[in-house]
């Protein structure tokens, strides 16, 4: 049964994370009996581009140890993986100033590079072959821990979009250039990606969201919770609600239809409707830009990006 919990809490101390994420794994059993002595596990948090946690683009480094020790203590062998837009995984998280306790703790850092192809029904031709990093097949449980945040192009990202980060290298950019300008095509072929990702769990990281511009340069938001789901689209829907959005306008959700509305809406109305629920006061969205990239900007952003992994091999 499909389930989201939301805890609230005000900070990135990494022991009283860890009490809420035990807690919340009891309501995940099957989840839960599988994080055991020898279970490979993948964690894929946002690392859009090497910044310091100060600035809330990325998920925080207190979020993501936290959980990766617990796990640890377990006997679990955990990797951090994650195809940065600009940069590599080491160096984002030598950015946040933890590259060294990653090693320490012998935790593997690896930037999607292989590809794994597969089909979608799909009529725009561009989306018919599609490929996701074939390095989550070498995990038994995959673990997404998205930052709440607003979005340029998207209104807003959480757990869905998160995923997005599963398609290697260059091939992020050519899915914007090639959308026509389509919100709701694009989406379509992010819901698809994130299914075919198959991740097993979603926590998102919602102590400080992101507002005013995103998905970087924007302002720290104090929302003061975690959330966890089983499911990427109810942890979404919820988080529309939570910062004054109508999910059903969003673009992730427009496409969907009814019947998926209203299982969604059943899904979070135990949050939505509960007496201590409010919109987050004051929470700016992001000026909205075209999804589409122009051929310029893809050719900036590929020798950006090509800059950023040569200096994170050179550094990591």
């Amino acid at each position: 049964m499909t389930k989201l919990l939301k805890s609230s809490h005000s900070d990135y101390d990494r022991n009283a994370i860890r009490m809420i994420l035990e807690d919340q794994f009891d309501q995940f059993p099957k989840v839960n009996r599988s994080l055991c002595s020898g279970t490979r596990i993948l964690l894929k948090p946002n690392f859009v581009a090497p910044d310091t946690p100060k600035n809330a683009s990325t998920t925080h480094p207190g979020f993501y140890l936290a959980l990766a020790e617990l796990l640890l203590d377990r006997g679990c062998k955990v990797t951090i993986g994650e195809s940065p837009a600009f940069g590599t995984t080491s160096l984002c998280v030598r950015k946040h100033g933890v590259l060294d306790e990653c090693k320490r703790l012998g935790i593997p850092l690896i930037t999607f590079s292989k590809t794994e192809t597969y089909e979608h029904e799909h009529e725009h031709k561009a989306f018919q072959e599609m490929t996701i990093a074939a390095e989550l097949q070498d995990f038994d449980v995959r673990i997404n821990l998205p930052k709440l945040k607003v979005h340029q192009q998207m209104v807003f990202t959480a757990a869905t979009k998160n995923l997005y980060g599963c398609i290697t290298g260059f091939r992020k950019a050519y899915r914007h250039f090639v959308c026509e300008n389509n919100p709701a095509l694009f989406a379509d072929m992010v819901r698809k990606n994130a299914e075919q990702a198959k991740f097993d769990l979603h926590i998102a990281d919602g102590i400080e969201a992101l507002h005013v511009k995103g998905p970087r340069g924007g302002k720290p938001y104090p929302l003061g919770e975690i959330l966890m789901s089983d499911s990427h689209l109810a942890l979404d829907w919820y988080f529309c609600q939570r910062i004054g959005l109508l999910p059903e306008k969003a673009p992730l959700f427009v496409n969907c239809g009814q019947a998926m509305f209203d299982e969604l809406h059943a899904l979070t109305k135990h949050l939505t409707e509960a007496t201590d629920f409010e919109v987050a006061p004051n929470f700016q969205l992001s000026e909205e830009s075209p999804i589409q990239f122009s051929a310029k900007h893809v050719v900036k952003s590929l020798t950006k990006r090509a800059i950023r992994q040569i200096k994170g091999q050179n550094t990591g």
